[in-house]
């Protein structure tokens, strides 16, 4: 990145101006009477871009050559790579015909992405399209859902191990299911308010400085619905007929439970609403409630057989539960340290209103 220093000038009675960078101006083919567009940034910096100001194009679309990549899921890979960079169109070709498995892959890449449809096929290739206009989708208003969807996890997940509910464990891997979709639309969501201010302002993000956070916070969730799918899977077993779950262990996961989803009550609105005040008690909680997730994996039932050497190894129902919900903790602790950075960042410089004074009669200034 470049810096030049220059003098601004005043031109006519009102307009002040700034001549452009030389190499700049010729790299990009500005002669006299090309059309710039001037964007004032939320930080209070100008931006300088060439042509008309929605005039933005993205990658819009992308050929994958299914012959290069025939590795396991590499194609779902490449599928949901071009999405989540904003392609609309992605086109898959092969100089032989498509194997079923890869038609199957294809399918099933497509069904689990938003909006995504395929138009086109044939028997060396197939056409994909998405139907999505991005604008439709707040980031916000995803954010909650994912937030939404991981708590139902939990409380399913957790709920029937304690017997505070019923339901089938297995219905956590569907739900699994919708928040991996809509993990990848808000990821494709935040890179497109990267590229285009436009869009940012459209969906929500008015503040570029949390389009990493926003990220983060997409990741944790993700990766906690992750794991109850993890937990609900490895539970299934002991929730049969013929077994049951010890009473003393439903007991400690009930306490818990409360504990964890006080956290998370705490963080997430704590989040959506910038509190400072209730993000820095949810780390608080968040600490004790790893003490006592580690203290009651300290004292649970051990098993051992009488010709093992060392430490007795802790039961591995507690494992199954007690390692997920720890790491659970942790990526919510990670989403009030994001709360508690945002309330103290300095404000945005805000921009000039109809009732402030601007230095000039033009709202933008000559360039």
């Amino acid at each position: 990145m470049e810096f030049e220093t220059r003098k601004v000038q005043k031109l006519g009675y009102s307009s002040l101006g700034v001549s452009l960078p030389k190499d700049w101006a010729a790299s990009n083919g500005i002669r006299p009477g090309a059309l710039l567009s001037l964007a004032i940034e939320d930080d209070g910096s100008l931006r300088v871009r060439v042509g008309p100001l929605e005039d933005y194009p993205v990658a819009a679309e992308a050929t994958i050559d299914a012959d290069e990549w025939s590795g396991s899921e590499s194609l779902t890979r490449m599928i949901t790579g071009n999405y989540i960079v904003g392609c609309n169109t992605i086109r898959l070709r092969s100089r032989e015909e498509l194997s079923p498995s890869q038609l199957q892959e294809i399918h099933e890449a497509v069904r689990g992405l938003t909006g995504l449809t395929i138009v086109n096929q044939g028997p060396k290739f197939v056409t994909i399209e998405n139907f999505v206009e991005p604008t439709r989708f707040p980031i916000d208003g995803l954010l909650r859902r994912l937030h939404y969807l991981t708590s139902r996890m939990e409380k399913l997940a957790l709920g029937v191990i304690s017997g505070d509910a019923k339901g089938n464990v297995e219905e956590v891997g569907r739900m699994e299911l919708e928040v991996d979709r809509l993990y990848w639309l808000v990821v494709r969501q935040l890179l497109l308010a990267a590229q285009n201010r436009t869009i940012s302002g459209r969906i929500g993000v008015t503040e570029p400085r949390h389009l990493l956070g926003d990220r983060v916070v997409t990741v944790a969730l993700e990766n906690v619905g992750d794991l109850w799918e993890e937990t609900a899977a490895g539970v299934g077993p002991f929730l049969k007929p013929n077994r049951r779950i010890p009473r003393e262990f439903a007991k400690t996961v009930g306490n818990l439970k409360g504990k964890l989803e006080e956290v998370i009550e705490l963080t997430m609105t704590a989040f959506f609403a910038n509190d400072l005040g209730k993000a820095n008690t949810a780390l608080d909680r968040q600490a004790a409630l790893i003490r006592d997730i580690r203290a009651a994996a300290e004292s649970g039932p051990r098993s051992r057989s009488p010709h093992a050497r060392g430490p007795p190894r802790s039961n591995g129902l507690f494992q199954l539960v007690l390692r997920p919900l720890e790491h659970v903790a942790k990526y919510y602790g990670s989403i009030a340290q994001i709360t508690i950075n945002r309330a103290l960042e300095r404000p945005a410089r805000p921009r000039p209103t109809a009732a402030e004074p601007v230095p000039s009669a033009d709202p933008i200034h000559r360039a």
